[in-house]
């Protein structure tokens, strides 16, 4: 038992030394091949330059795994993306009969372009090649396939691809709605290079702006009309709340501002928020508008009550005035023994309205009954006019603007 064990454990170790054996003969024998591939190549000079060939053609492809966070105020995106360049090296065609692919510092034998990304804040494309976990797949016919600044006299860059597939395209805030390819020749005082560029195009979720900024803008639109219906002589109530409807469109208007990036120009949600704010503006302007109607006929009808008291009446005309109220209401009404003259309505111009004499005793007149004599002037009555008008014309100019709004951004925009 002791020597099948023993036999067993030297077969084990036999084993491990053959294979171990092995792995070193291929990783010597994986040298060679590397050493003796490119023994007598210059990584420093291009394809072709030798024999005075024309430029280099790089084909150049990309992949996007996915879109990351979109930063409208920073105007910033971030993009995973495999590019991927493909270009033909003479000097290493017909040295092998097979493809032969290399990876992290064996990439450094080779020449490579140099390509960059001039836009990029942030790239992991100008670091090393073993820490971007990049390769080089080099044929038989000497097209070597890599992913960096050469002239256009040395290398142009061309699309080996019509479109650019797109693996992850669902985002919170935007859809992707596709992409562009484009090439071009950029031109600096040291040379020309060459330049591809991918645009994508995205389109911006309107679900979220309609819970998040629309529809608590038109909630507080539509309170600040509240103001219509109350009562005219509660001015500081009303103007506490058109005040407050102000500040709130206000905050609206800076924090979308703040997620969204800083132009010069006034972008859709920037002109409904605006026109918002003309409606909120302009309901606060309606109730400063009622207050002085209302504050000048009340100066006016403490002006006819003093006017009045000044006046001796006899305890009759008291009582005489209020049946020619009472008979004639909203009428010219007379009580002729005193020339009493009752006339419903009256300007600035109107303070004689009441004209009476009598010899009898010196009582007043009491105050409800002067308050009926008096009756509402023409400025309380244009008060009255003006909130009853506001309460119709703020809500059907609001949807007029809605309906434009909606149709002009979303069919002619």
């Amino acid at each position: 038992m002791k020597a099948t064990r023993t036999l067993w454990m030297d077969s084990k170790i036999n084993l491990w030394v053959l294979l171990l054996l092995a792995s070193v003969r291929s990783i010597h024998c994986g040298d060679d091949v590397v050493t003796s591939f490119f023994s007598d190549y210059d990584n420093a000079v291009r394809p072709g330059f030798a024999e005075q060939a024309k430029e280099t053609i790089v084909d150049a492809d990309i992949y996007v795994e996915s879109f990351g966070n979109i930063e409208e105020a920073n105007m910033e995106y971030r993009v995973y993306t495999y590019f991927r360049q493909k270009w033909t090296d003479g000097r290493l065609a017909g040295k092998l009969n097979r493809t032969l692919t290399i990876k992290g510092g064996d990439i450094e034998n080779i020449w490579v372009p140099d390509p960059y990304c001039y836009n990029a804040r942030e790239s992991n494309m100008m670091m090393p090649d073993e820490e971007t976990h990049s390769s080089v797949t080099i044929q038989p016919s000497g097209d070597v396939l890599y992913s960096k600044g050469y002239t256009t006299e040395d290398i142009v860059f061309e699309w080996n691809t019509t479109e650019v597939a797109v693996g992850t395209k669902a985002m919170a805030q935007f859809v992707y709605e596709g992409s562009k390819l484009s090439s071009d020749i950029n031109v600096f005082s040291i040379g020309n290079y060459s330049t591809i560029t991918v645009t994508f195009s995205f389109k911006r979720r309107i679900g979220y702006y309609i819970i998040q900024v629309y529809f608590p803008d038109i909630f507080v639109v539509a309170l600040s009309w509240i103001v219509f219906w109350m009562d005219k002589d509660d001015m500081g109530n009303r103007m506490a709340l058109g005040i407050t409807t102000i500040l709130t469109i206000m905050f609206l208007l800076g924090s979308l501002n703040g997620t969204l990036p800083k132009v010069s120009y006034p972008k859709a949600l920037d002109w409904y928020l605006l026109i918002s704010f003309t409606f909120v503006f302009f309901a606060m302007v309606e109730c400063m508008i009622v207050f002085v109607l209302t504050l000048s006929a009340s100066e006016d009808k403490e002006k006819i009550k003093c006017k009045v008291k000044e006046k001796p009446l006899g305890r009759m005309i008291s009582q005489s005035i209020k049946s020619a109220i009472g008979a004639n209401k909203g009428a010219d009404s007379s009580v002729a023994n005193n020339h009493i003259t009752y006339n419903k309505g009256f300007g600035d111009d109107d303070l004689e309205m009441v004209d009476y004499a009598s010899k009898s005793d010196k009582s007043v007149v009491d105050d409800s009954s002067l308050a009926d004599l008096i009756g509402k002037s023409k400025k309380e009555t244009a008060a009255d006019f003006v909130d009853k008008v506001s309460r119709y014309l703020f809500p059907l100019l609001f949807i007029a603007f809605n309906v434009a709004y909606w149709v002009f951004f979303t069919i002619f925009v």
